[in-house]
């Protein structure tokens, strides 16, 4: 009969053999009976033969490490492994409580979270975790969801920093701190520049670690700071101001919202009655596009994450006042903002322009 036991899971060899090429580089290799102290790499879990332990094997037969003393034993060189694994772009994990670094490749796609709380298997002993999604690898412990998440989300924003010492020149690092202190929590960002009050950019998305380099040089550089809500913003010079051109303009920064919502008005409590849900119902089957609301930023302001077009009752507070008022929110395109009284007038509304704000209008629907 043919054999049918499923094959042992290898470790990857590939991944071994550039791990200990660049470790043996600046460390001894381990090698029992031969080589008393230094490292070693090795898997010790068939179910991830894609992540390695790299482990400081220490002493000789008549000396062994922990007579060293802490500075000189395991401990030190566990840090110096970790932070040339880092430097070299793998993903590296340090277990607290643990001899081993966990290293594995880092992933393709590094544009989502690294870590994530996750429900232990063991819930007597630790209720929640905090996963390393790149190691697999268990980092912390929590007794609640809120715990877990809130570790994960520090997790993160450390991570953040040390992708962008990495990736930055060196007199920027003493900024980085600041730079994270001033964005708090938020893993994808939106950044738009404001020009003249009224004229803007559309915002465009960034990943965390984008707005942390953006924010620290703006710290470098010395710019005036400002905070309103979640919202994060500085002045800056115009390249080439000086004495003859002092002018300035603003960058925001917000945290993306997880799932912006479509939005026909940015206040929850605004009422919506019927005359508003027909008007937005004829406007997206004739394909225009609504707006796309994220995160609050201020006193009565909502981040626009997508733009478009709004539609609210003319007073909100008493749906018995007729008439609804259209606006285009952001930079909505010129061929959208023709077409909404076009749209509305085709289905018998009466459509009447704002001649104090071009791209607004109230409208009334059919009489009855």
């Amino acid at each position: 009969m043919p054999n049918t036991a499923p094959r042992p899971v290898l470790p990857s060899v590939s991944l071994a053999a550039r791990v200990t090429t660049l470790l043996a580089r600046s460390f001894p290799e381990y090698i029992p009976g031969v080589v008393y102290e230094g490292f070693r790499v090795e898997s010790l879990d068939a179910r991830e033969p894609r992540r390695m332990f790299v482990r400081w094997h220490g002493g000789t037969p008549t000396r062994p490490v922990w007579t060293h003393g802490p500075a000189l034993g395991r401990e030190k060189y566990k840090a110096q492994i970790l932070e040339v694994l880092t430097r070299n772009g793998y993903a590296v994990t340090n277990v607290p409580g643990r001899m081993d670094v966990v290293v594995a490749d880092k992933p393709h796609d590094t544009s989502g979270p690294r870590f994530a709380p996750v429900p232990s298997d063991i819930p007597v002993t630790a209720p929640w975790l905090v996963m390393d999604l790149w190691t697999r690898a268990h980092i912390a412990t929590a007794n609640t969801e809120e715990e877990a998440v809130a570790e994960t989300m520090e997790r993160e924003r450390r991570h953040t920093v040390t992708e962008a010492r990495i990736v930055t020149h060196q007199k920027l690092w003493d900024f980085l701190e600041g730079a994270d202190a001033v964005l708090g929590d938020g893993l994808t960002w939106l950044r738009r520049e404001v020009h003249k009050v009224v004229k803007h950019t559309t915002p465009v998305r960034h990943k965390r670690i984008d707005a942390l380099v953006d924010v620290a040089n703006a710290l470098r550089r010395g710019d005036r700071f400002t905070a309103e809500g979640r919202l994060v913003g500085y002045e800056t010079p115009y390249p080439g101001a000086g004495e003859d051109r002092p002018d300035t303009y603003s960058v925001h920064w917000v945290p993306k919202s997880a799932a912006p919502a479509v939005g026909y008005f940015p206040d929850a409590e605004w009422q919506r009655g019927p005359e508003v849900t027909t008007a937005i119902t004829l406007l997206i089957e004739a394909g225009l596009t609504p707006v796309r609301y994220g995160e609050p930023i201020g006193e009565g302001a909502v981040m626009c994450e997508a733009d478009g077009f709004m539609v609210s009752a003319a007073d909100p507070s008493d749906l018995r006042v007729p008439g609804i008022h259209i606006d285009g929110i952001g930079s909505p395109s010129a061929d959208q903002t023709a077409r909404v009284p076009e749209v509305l007038r085709a289905a018998g509304w009466r459509v009447e322009g704002d001649r104090g704000w071009p791209g607004a209008w109230t409208a009334f629907p059919p009489a009855e």
